[in-house]
């Protein structure tokens, strides 16, 4: 049992080790990152040093090994958009991923045991057919397409059919952002306000 499990672990890392490497060398074929941190007057030479001082010059196998032994200790370098430490965008945004996968998997939870439960006490009745197709339109279709379908039918639409039915306007979702939230030292949680709840049910049932 531990032998099978510590090759299950060595065949993770090896994957995770391959998608890294090719996420990483595809990069480089989307645009030059030095564009987004330097402004339109910049010279030639200042973009020069800018790749200098980032190590763009050396080959992407370079970069890699590179980008690895400081993430080992914990250093993941800089973002080209934002010109912050990854480190610290990871920190800030810690708290509404975590919240975001906690909710995510209580609606899981609930839905999916209960859900499934009553598809196998009543196999091929109507009820089950139809939780069944759900299920695999769900797994099937990829998680941003059912996003922009929930934002499009209770985001952009429910402005237009939610007084239809007798329900107001403020009803509908948000489409973006956390609502409200409030700081419980270097935590920020949206779970706490109304406008929070609203704001992360599209999110989560989306995931």
């Amino acid at each position: 049992m531990l032998a099978f499990v510590v090759s299950r672990l060595v065949q993770a890392m090896a994957v995770m080790l391959a998608v890294s490497f090719l996420c990483f060398a595809l990069f480089n074929f989307v645009g030059d990152p030095v564009n987004n941190m330097v402004g339109q007057e910049a010279s030639p030479a200042d973009r020069e040093e800018m790749r200098r001082a980032l190590g763009l010059e050396d080959s992407v196998a370079v970069q890699f090994a590179r980008f690895l032994g400081n993430a080992v200790q914990g250093n993941f370098g800089k973002s080209y958009r934002l010109a912050r430490p990854v480190s610290d965008l990871i920190v800030e945004r810690m708290p509404a991923t975590l919240e975001l996968v906690a909710v995510a998997a209580l609606l899981a939870l609930f839905m999916g045991i209960p859900l499934g439960v009553l598809t196998a006490l009543r196999r091929g009745s109507l009820g089950s057919g139809a939780v069944m197709t759900f299920s695999l339109a769900g797994v099937a279709m990829p998680t941003f397409v059912i996003g922009i379908l929930l934002i499009y039918v209770f985001s952009v639409e429910c402005k237009n059919w939610a007084p239809a039915i007798g329900l107001p306007g403020s009803w509908c979702f948000p489409s973006f952002g956390r609502g409200e939230t409030v700081k419980f030292g270097w935590w920020s949680s949206g779970l706490v306000t109304a406008a929070g709840l609203k704001a992360i049910v599209l999110p989560a049932f989306t995931l």
